[in-house]
């Protein structure tokens, strides 16, 4: 496609140890920054994004029960800014 890190495309990537206040303090950061999409990996980070922002488009991946969670609506129409990416279909 093209895209080069730090040419036409910014990656940053952020660990937060396990930390609860440095997730939320890390999604607030990721927010101001008004990045074009935030990809979240895991409960961990997903919850306190959508704490952070409601418009600045969200995508997590490796959450086993993301409309259980309040996450979306449904897998087929999660509705908000968040939506999932998932390799392969699965029920829930």
């Amino acid at each position: 496609m093209g895209w080069v890190d730090g040419r036409n495309v910014r990656i940053d990537t952020k660990w937060s140890g396990g930390d609860v206040e440095r997730v939320r303090r890390l999604a607030t950061e990721m927010v101001a920054q008004s990045p074009d999409v935030i990809l979240a990996s895991g409960s961990a980070a997903a919850a306190p994004l959508l704490q952070a922002t409601r418009t600045v488009p969200i995508v997590f991946v490796n959450t086993p029960d993301p409309v259980g969670a309040g996450y979306v609506k449904s897998l087929a129409r999660p509705g908000g800014n968040i939506t999932n990416a998932s390799s392969s279909p699965r029920a829930v």
